[in-house]
C-alpha cells in the first residue's frame, strides 16, 4: 500500500503545476548540501495557507537559491501521505490536522494510519485575524445558535476543518445532526460556496483571498462571535478542539480596528516534518525561513507573524520541535528552559502513543477485529493510558 502511495505521489510531482523555481546565482553554500528539490505540501490554491507558503517559498528561493516545489491538496490525508512516505520534506497545515494526526483521531484511527510522529518547524498564531466559522450575511445567522437547520460545508477527508466546525457547533450546544451537511471537495471550494449561495456557513479565515471574493458577492460575509463570557460554550468547544484560542479579529474581510469581532484562532499555518527528516535539511530550512523574512514579510497580512521572535513561544508549541529547529533556535537565543520542559513532555507523549498503537494493533490483529470496531477500541485504550 505504502509503495503504491509513494508511486502515486512521485507521478504527481512530475505532473504537478506547483511552484518550482530554478536556483538563483550565488546560492548560499548550505543550500548546495540539501536535496536537489525541497517539497512542501499545503492547502489548495485560493487559501490563506497556500498564499503564505508561496510567499515564504519565493523569499527563500531568492535569498538562498534553494529549489522548492509546493504541492497543493484539498484535504488533510492528501497533504500527509507524501510527508509520511518521504516524498515531501515538509507540510504546511493547521493545528487541527497536527493534533488529530498526532493523537490518532478520526481518520487516523484506522489500521493504515495511527498516531503520526510529526515535529514542528514553525507555527504562527495571528491574534489579529479570525480562523472561525464564516456565515453568509443574508443567511440570518447572528449568533452561533442560529446555525441550527442551516447549510454548513463539510470536507470529506478534511479532518482538521471538520473538527473545528464540530467544535463550533458544540459551543452553540449543537451537533452535525442539527444542521444540513454540504459536502465540498476542498477548503477553498467550501468558502466559495458561500458566495455562490450553496451554503450558509463555512470554515474560513478573514485573510483568505477567497473571502474577499465572497465579500463582493450578493451574499456578503458575517462572522458570528464566540463570546468569552460564555464559559459553558467554551468548555464544550475545547473538549472537541483543545488547541483553539480566543482572539479579537481586526484584520481582513468583514473586520477592522473600528469593528473588531470576538472570534477564535489557533496555530495556523503550522510547518511540520516527520521525525525521521534529516536534521541538516530542517536546520537549513528554518535558517532560510528566518534569513529571508525581509523579502516576504509584506506579501500577505499574516506574514509579519512569521518573524521568529513572534512565532516561537509556548502558546504556539503544539508539537515537539524538530532537533534541526532546536539547534538553530539555540544559536539565535530563542530556546529556553520552559520550552525544553514542554519539548520533553511532548516527546514522551509521542513515544507513549507509538508503543500504545503497536499494542493495539497486535491485540486487534489477534482478535481479528474489524476496522469499524478498531477505531472505538483504540480510542478507549488511549483514554485509559492518558487518564
Amino acid at each position: 500500500m505504502e509503495k503504491k502511495l509513494r508511486l502515486i505521489w512521485v507521478m504527481a510531482l512530475v505532473l504537478s503545476v506547483g511552484l518550482s523555481i530554478p536556483s538563483q546565482a550565488g546560492a548560499a553554500s548550505e543550500a548546495q548540501k540539501l536535496p536537489d528539490l525541497i517539497i512542501w505540501t499545503t492547502y489548495d490554491v485560493g487559501t490563506s495557507t497556500y498564499m503564505q507558503t508561496a510567499c515564504m517559498a519565493d523569499g527563500v528561493i531568492k535569498k538562498t537559491g534553494m529549489k522548492l516545489r509546493i504541492l497543493p491538496s484539498g484535504n488533510d490525508i492528501g497533504r500527509l501521505i507524501p510527508v509520511r512516505s518521504g516524498v515531501a520534506h515538509f507540510s504546511t497545515m493547521s493545528a487541527g490536522t497536527a493534533y488529530s494526526s498526532t493523537y490518532g483521531l478520526y481518520e487516523y484511527a484506522r489500521y493504515e494510519w495511527g498516531p503520526q510522529s510529526l515535529q514542528q518547524v514553525l507555527s504562527v498564531i495571528d491574534s489579529e485575524q479570525s480562523i472561525s466559522l464564516a456565515a453568509a450575511a443574508d443567511a440570518g445567522i447572528k449568533t452561533l445558535k442560529d446555525l441550527k437547520g442551516k447549510r454548513i460545508t463539510y470536507i470529506p477527508g478534511g479532518t482538521a476543518i471538520n473538527i473545528c466546525v464540530e467544535a463550533t457547533l458544540a459551543f452553540a450546544g449543537l451537533t452535525w445532526n442539527d444542521v444540513i451537511k454540504i459536502p465540498a471537495p476542498s477548503l477553498a471550494t467550501s468558502m466559495k460556496f458561500l458566495g455562490e449561495g450553496k451554503a450558509d456557513a463555512a470554515w474560513a479565515s478573514t485573510t483568505s483571498p477567497v473571502m474577499y471574493e465572497v465579500e463582493r458577492s450578493p451574499h456578503g460575509v458575517y462572522w458570528p462571535e464566540y463570546p468569552p463570557e460564555d464559559k459553558e460554550g467554551w468548555e464544550r468547544m475545547l473538549k472537541v478542539a483543545p488547541y483553539i484560542v480566543p482572539v479579537m479579529a481586526t484584520k481582513g474581510v468583514g473586520v477592522s480596528v473600528a469593528k473588531p469581532r470576538k472570534v477564535i484562532s489557533y496555530a495556523y499555518p503550522l510547518i511540520v516534518g516527520h521525525e525521521t527528516q534529516r536534521e541538516d535539511v530542517v536546520y537549513a530550512m528554518i535558517k532560510a525561513i528566518d534569513g529571508s523574512f525581509e523579502l516576504y514579510k509584506n506579501c500577505h497580512p499574516v506574514m509579519p507573524f512569521w518573524n521568529l521572535k513572534k512565532a516561537v513561544n509556548i502558546k504556539s508549541m503544539l508539537l515537539p520541535y524538530h532537533p534541526g529547529v532546536i539547534k538553530y533556535l539555540k544559536e539565535i537565543g530563542l530556546w529556553d528552559q520552559e520550552m525544553e520542559k514542554k519539548q520533553n513532555v511532548l516527546i514522551k507523549e509521542q513515544n507513549i502513543l507509538k508503543n500504545l498503537w503497536e499494542e493495539a494493533l497486535s491485540e486487534a490483529t489477534a482478535k481479528k477485529m474489524k476496522e469499524q470496531d478498531f477505531a472505538e477500541f483504540w480510542q478507549k485504550k488511549k483514554a485509559e493510558a492518558f487518564k
